[in-house]
């Protein structure tokens, strides 16, 4: 009931505030009073999500909201910099936004692309990145607002794209398949199914897993079974 509340809440004062704007009809102030009234509904999502105990989820909205306001300026200044930089540390990144320009990179702080940043790796690179941040909800919405903003025509999750094709028609290989199911090239189908059935469980989405997980335990399992 809280939730619906403070859902509620948001919504109504996003009506009063672009109500008021549309009234005076002036168009700058139609769109400045939108932007104003989305980051207040972001702001109450965010202190929802920290009082509910949520605080990865509301860390990466503060992130987020950061990184709005600086590429959808509420108030502009195009005489002054601030030479101002936010950052986010997470498991996996380190990530900083620059007030002035809008640009963000973080630093991977391990994994196989430990020390390297974000601007640095390839697309092919860095959906590899987003796989391997599946089950890190923080560090995944990072990534995938970098990819979002530096490839706007692709999709983070989407296994189809050019490099991945190569491999085989689904976009994964062999090996990738038989290493999500934790398993060896010579295992049984009898052992690729109860893998796939021991895995589905622990990421299905209806039990809090990852659905980009879980998309891609069955597309090994199809790759291993169709073989």
């Amino acid at each position: 009931m809280l939730g619906y509340f403070i859902v509620g809440i948001a919504l109504l004062l996003a009506l009063l505030i672009g109500g008021n704007a549309l009234v005076n009809a002036r168009p700058e102030k139609i769109v400045r009073a939108f932007r104003i009234a989305a980051l207040i509904s972001l702001g109450i999502a965010t202190v929802f999500f920290a009082i509910t105990g949520r605080m990865q989820i509301a860390s990466g909205l503060v992130f987020l909201a950061l990184f709005f306001i600086r590429n959808k300026p509420l108030f502009s200044n195009r005489n002054t910099s601030s030479g101002q930089t936010s950052d986010v540390q997470t498991d996996w990144l380190h990530a900083t936004l620059d007030h002035d320009t809008g640009d963000m990179d973080a630093l991977i702080l391990k994994g196989d692309f430990e020390g390297k940043n974000l601007s640095h790796l390839s697309r092919a690179e860095l959906q590899n990145l987003y796989a391997d941040l599946s089950r890190d909800q923080q560090s995944s919405s990072i990534v995938e607002t970098y990819i979002a903003r530096n490839f706007p025509d692709e999709d983070p999750s989407d296994e189809h794209s050019e490099e991945t094709r190569h491999s085989n028609p689904a976009g994964m290989s062999m090996a990738e398949a038989y290493e999500i199911l934790e398993l060896k090239p010579d295992a049984t189908i009898s052992d690729i199914k109860s893998a796939h059935r021991r895995l589905i469980k622990k990421f299905h989405p209806d039990h809090d897993g990852s659905a980009y997980m879980a998309a891609k335990i069955n597309l090994a399992k199809d790759i291993l079974t169709k073989t």
